[in-house]
C-alpha cells in the first residue's frame, strides 16, 4: 500500500466510512507505529491533523445537527486518531525532553585528563604556584636562576659559578596534585619526569662527591654524566622512603629510569631503559644491579631486590601522554586513572579478579578510558560527580 493509499484510508477512517477490516487495520497499524516508534510524522503535521479532526467534529456537532445517525461513528473514529496523536506527541515531547537531558547528564559528567601542575617550594619555605605563574624567570636563589616555560619545563641555569661555590643543603622541592604533572631540568642538566601526585626533593646546587635527591610518587630521569674538579665521575642518587620496607635507593652515573614509588602501592618498582644502575634495598641493605630490560621490585613481605625483565618502553608510555596497561590487575589500574583525573575510587560488589591490558591516550576523557576497560565484559563504571563505582 502507497503513501496515497494510506492517506485515503485514514481519511475513511476519519469519516466513519471504513468496513471493519479496514478498521481493523488502521487501529492495529496506530498500536505498532506507536510501539515501534517507527512514524515518520513529524510535530507540525501532528498538530495540523489533530486540528482537522477537531474542525470534522464541531462541523458534524454544530453545523449538521440533521445528521445524528451517522455522528457517533465519526465521533468516536475521530476520537480514536485524537487520542493517538496526543498520544503520540506527548510521547515525542518527553522523549526529546528526556535526550536533551541524558545529553546535559552526559555532559556534566565528563571528566577531563590533567595537565602540567605543580608547586615549586624553595630552600626559603616560600611557595611558587608553577600552574599559575608567568612564564620566564620565576626565582633566583645561590646563583641559580629558575625558569618556568610555555610547556611545562621548570629549568635550572647557573646564573653566578661564583656565588654557588661551597652552598649546600640548599634544597627545593617541587610537587605534583592529583591531575598535575611536570618537567624539571636540574643544574647539573638532568632531566626529570614528575608524574601526578609526586613530589621531588632536590638541591638547587649540585656540590661535593654525590648528587642526591628524594622521591615519593613517580618520575622518569634521564641523569647527566658529571665530573667533579678531579675529573671522577659524579654519581647520582635516588632515594624513595616510602616506609613499609618498600624503601630504596638508586644509584647511577648516568643513565635513563623509571621510579614507581607510590605510598598505595604494594611495591617499589624501578625499570631501567639505558645505562646501569643498583638498587639497594633499605630495609636490608641488599644491593642489586640492574641492567637495561630489567625491572626491580621491592615488597614489604620480603628483605631482597626481586628482578624481572620486562618491556621496558611500556612503564614509561605515561611520559609520552599514555596509558598502558599490560596484564595489570584492575586495582593497580585504577589507582593510575585516580591520580591523573583526580577522582575517588568506590569498589561495589565482589571483588574482579582479572588482570588488563591495552593502551589509550592519557589526554582523552576519564570515560573513553573507563569505556575501553568496559568493552572486556568483566567490570562496569558508574561517574557520580567525581567519583567512579566499580562493579562486576
Amino acid at each position: 500500500m502507497n503513501k496515497a493509499e494510506v492517506e485515503k484510508l485514514l481519511e475513511r477512517y476519519r469519516d466513519g466510512l471504513c468496513t471493519e477490516d479496514e478498521q481493523a487495520l488502521v487501529e492495529s497499524w496506530h498500536l505498532s507505529e506507536l510501539k515501534a516508534g517507527t512514524s515518520d510524522l513529524d510535530h507540525a503535521e501532528l498538530i495540523d491533523a489533530k486540528n482537522q479532526i477537531w474542525n470534522a467534529i464541531e462541523e458534524e456537532t454544530e453545523l449538521k445537527p440533521a445528521r445524528k445517525h451517522t455522528l457517533w461513528p465519526k465521533l468516536a473514529a475521530a476520537a480514536v486518531i485524537l487520542f493517538f496523536i496526543g498520544f503520540v506527541i506527548n510521547h515525542q515531547l518527553k522523549k526529546q525532553s528526556a535526550d536533551q537531558q541524558q545529553i546535559a547528564t552526559t555532559t556534566e559528567k565528563i571528566i577531563k585528563p590533567g595537565g602540567n601542575k605543580a608547586t615549586l617550594t624553595l630552600a626559603d619555605g616560600s611557595k611558587i604556584s608553577l600552574t599559575d605563574a608567568t612564564n620566564g624567570i620565576i626565582a633566583k636563589q645561590a646563583g641559580i636562576n629558575i625558569t618556568k616555560t610555555s610547556n611545562g619545563e621548570l629549568i635550572y641555569t647557573v646564573a653566578a659559578q661564583s656565588a654557588s661555590n661551597g652552598k649546600k643543603d640548599v634544597y627545593n622541592t617541587i610537587e605534583t596534585p592529583r591531575g598535575g604533572q611536570y618537567q624539571i631540568n636540574l643544574p647539573d642538566g638532568t632531566k626529570v619526569w614528575l608524574n601526578a601526585e609526586s613530589a621531588l626533593k632536590y638541591p638547587a646546587v649540585f656540590n661535593g662527591d654525590e648528587r642526591k635527591v628524594e622521591l615519593k610518587g613517580e618520575a622518569y630521569f634521564e641523569v647527566a654524566k658529571l665530573r667533579d674538579t678531579k675529573g671522577m665521575r659524579v654519581p647520582f642518587k635516588v632515594k624513595s622512603d616510602i616506609g613499609a620496607g618498600r624503601s630504596q635507593e638508586v644509584e647511577v652515573l648516568g643513565t635513563h629510569f623509571n621510579i614507581n614509588a607510590y605510598n598505595n602501592e604494594p611495591s617499589n618498582k624501578t625499570t631501567l631503559l639505558e645505562g646501569s644502575i643498583r638498587i639497594k634495598n633499605l630495609q636490608s641493605n641488599i644491593s642489586q644491579l640492574l641492567r637495561p630490560g630489567q625491572q626491580s621490585v621491592i615488597t614489604s613481605s620480603s628483605p631482597s631486590v626481586r628482578i624481572e625483565t620486562v618491556d621496558a618502553e611500556e612503564s614509561v608510555t605515561w611520559k609520552d601522554g599514555y596509558f598502558s596497561f599490560n596484564e595489570e590487575n584492575l586495582a593497580t589500574i585504577m589507582n593510575k586513572i585516580a591520580r591523573w583525573y583526580n577522582v575517588e575510587i568506590d569498589y561495589r560488589g565482589n571483588k574482579i579478579n582479572k588482570t588488563f591490558g591495552g593502551r589509550i591516550s592519557r589526554f582523552n576523557s576519564v570515560n573513553e578510558v573507563l569505556d575501553m576497560l568496559e568493552t572486556t565484559g568483566a567490570v562496569h563504571f558508574k561517574i557520580e560527580e567525581r567519583r567512579i563505582l566499580v562493579m562486576p
